[in-house]
C-alpha cells in the first residue's frame, strides 16, 4: 500500500472563473473583476504541468470540456479518485455545476491510452438527490498506510456519504468538526491537513476543542510528525499540499508558492527533511478558485494492466473440479460475510451448468453458473472472480460463454441479480438495470439486470 502516488491527473481549465455556486461555503475564493482570468488560469496550469514534468512526476492532462460552463474543473480531485486496489471512486458534489465535471470516459482513457486498469466504479453520485455531499480528496485526507481517512465534517462533507464509503474501501473514518469564521466550517479539510509517508500538516487551532485531542493523538498513534501550521497560513494554502514520488521514486512535495512564503524557516527544513519542496506559481487559481495545488491533482494510485493471460473456459467434470469450484464460490460470495461451507450452493445444482476459468498455470480464476427459467429466459447465478486475478478480463470471458449456451439452447433473454459494487460491470457489457431488489445479509444491495441475447 502506498501512500504517495508517481502519477497524476490535471484537467486544463477552459472555462476557469469564480464559482458562485461555491462560494458561500468557500471563504478561500475572492470575486475578481479582471477580464481575462481563464486566459490567466489556464497560463498558470501549463507552467505548473510543466515544472512538475521538469521534476519528472508523471503528468497525465487532459482538457476540459468547451461546451460545459464548469468554472472549478481545475479541480479533479474533488469528484474522482483512483486507488490501489482498482476501484474507482465518483462523488457527490454539492454545486450543480460541478456536477457537470464529472467524465465517465476518462476510466477507459487512463486504462486504453495510459496502461492503467481498475476493477470496479462506486459511484456515489445518487446522494447528490439526498443532499449529502463528499468532494473526493478535497473533503477526505486519506492514511493510506494505516487505513485511516480523515474529514472535517461541512455542508460539502457529510458523515453519511462516508461512513457508506469508508465501509466499501475498508478504512477506518475520523470524524470532526472545525470552525473557521464566525461559525462557518472548513469547507474541505485539504485546507487545513496534508498527510505524507512520515508527516502530517495539520492547522488544530481550527478543530473544534472536542474534537482536537482525538485528531492529534490518530495523527501520532499512525506514527506521522506533525508540523502544526496557523490559521493564517492556512489562507495561503499551506494546508493544501501533496507528497508525490518521480519516476525515480524520489519524494516531492507539492505547494503553492504562498504557501511557501507562509512557511517558517524552521517549518520548510522539516518539511525537507521528508522531501523536495517544488512550489509551483498558481496566485490567480487560488484566489478565484478557493483551491491550491493540491486540488489540481488527482492522484492515481491504480495498477498497471498485467500481461494478458489466457484463461480457458470450461465445465467442471472431476470430483476435484467441482471441490475447487464450490471452494471459491465460497470464498468469493459467502466467507467475508461469516457464512459457513455449504452455504454457496442450492437446491438447483444438478439442473444447472457450471462454468469455470482457468488461468495457464492451471489456478481456478473465476466460476459461474446457469440455469433455464423458462423458454425464453436462462439465468446467471453465483459469478465469482477470485480477487489475484480479477481486472484481466475473467468475468466477461465467463459471461461470453454463458450468453453463448444460453443461445444454443433457445434463449433469448439472460437475466441475474448483481451485487451494487457489479453493476457497472455488467453495464459494460450490455445489461441494463431492471430495479432495485434485495438486500442480501442485510448489507449487499442487489438490482434485477437483463440482456437480449438473440
Amino acid at each position: 500500500m502506498n501512500q504517495t502516488a508517481s502519477n497524476l491527473l490535471m484537467v486544463r481549465p477552459v472555462h476557469f472563473g469564480y464559482n458562485e455556486q461555491t462560494a458561500s461555503t468557500n471563504l478561500f475564493q475572492e470575486k475578481t473583476t479582471s477580464t481575462g482570468i481563464a486566459q490567466v488560469a489556464t497560463l498558470e496550469f501549463d507552467k505548473a504541468v510543466e515544472r512538475l514534468r521538469d521534476a519528472s512526476i508523471s503528468v497525465i492532462t487532459l482538457s476540459d470540456r468547451k461546451d460545459l460552463i464548469t468554472p472549478d474543473a481545475v479541480f479533479p480531485n474533488n469528484w474522482i479518485s483512483f486507488h490501489e486496489n482498482g476501484t474507482i471512486v465518483v462523488y457527490p458534489m454539492m454545486a450543480p455545476n460541478r456536477r457537470l465535471e464529472k467524465r465517465f470516459d476518462i476510466p477507459d482513457i487512463l486504462a486504453e491510452k495510459h496502461g492503467f486498469f481498475y476493477k470496479e466504479i462506486i459511484d456515489l453520485s445518487i446522494f447528490e438527490k439526498q443532499n449529502q455531499f463528499l468532494e473526493g480528496t478535497g473533503s477526505l485526507i486519506f492514511d493510506h498506510l494505516n487505513k485511516k481517512v480523515f474529514m472535517a465534517v461541512s455542508n460539502r462533507s457529510s458523515p453519511k456519504v462516508l461512513n457508506e464509503l469508508s465501509n466499501m474501501l475498508g478504512y477506518k473514518p475520523i470524524i470532526f468538526n472545525t470552525q473557521l469564521l464566525n461559525g462557518i466550517p472548513v469547507y474541505h479539510t485539504n485546507v487545513i491537513m496534508c498527510i505524507g509517508n512520515n508527516f502530517a500538516i495539520v492547522c488544530s487551532e481550527l478543530i473544534e476543542p472536542s474534537d482536537r485531542k482525538m485528531v492529534l493523538h490518530q495523527l501520532e498513534i499512525s506514527g506521522k510528525q506533525l508540523i502544526e501550521i496557523t490559521k493564517d497560513q492556512t489562507f495561503s494554502f499551506a494546508g493544501n499540499m501533496l507528497e508525490v514520488r518521480n519516476e525515480k521514486k524520489d519524494p516531492f512535495i507539492l505547494l503553492s508558492e504562498t504557501a511557501l512564503n507562509s512557511l517558517k524557516i524552521t517549518e520548510r527544513k522539516a518539511l525537507e527533511s521528508f522531501a523536495s519542496l517544488l512550489p509551483v506559481s498558481i496566485p490567480n487559481i487560488e484566489k478565484t478558485g478557493g483551491g491550491g495545488i493540491r486540488c489540481m491533482c488527482a492522484e492515481i494510485f491504480l495498477p498497471k494492466i498485467a500481461p494478458p493471460e489466457n484463461f480457458q473456459i470450461s465445465q467442471p467434470q472431476t470430483t476435484a473440479e467441482f471441490e475447487q469450484y464450490f471452494a471459491l464460490r465460497w470464498k468469493v460470495l459467502r466467507k467475508p460475510w461469516g457464512q459457513p461451507v455449504g452455504s454457496e450452493k442450492d437446491e438447483l445444482e444438478e439442473t444447472s451448468i457450471h462454468f469455470m476459468a482457468t488461468a495457464s498455470n492451471r489456478s481456478l480464476a473465476g466460476v459461474g453458473r446457469l440455469q433455464f427459467l423458462d423458454d425464453q429466459t436462462a439465468q446467471v447465478r453465483f459469478m465469482a472472480v477470485d480477487e489475484k486475478f480479477r481486472g484481466l478480463g475473467v468475468g466477461k470471458l465467463l459471461m461470453l460463454e454463458m450468453e453463448s449456451i444460453a443461445r444454443k439452447n433457445g434463449r433469448t433473454i439472460l437475466f441475474l441479480q448483481a451485487r451494487e459494487n457489479a453493476v457497472p460491470f455488467y453495464q459494460s457489457i450490455g445489461y441494463r438495470i431492471l430495479e432495485k431488489t434485495f438486500l442480501l445479509y442485510g448489507e449487499i444491495q442487489h438490482f434485477s439486470m437483463d440482456k437480449v441475447i438473440s
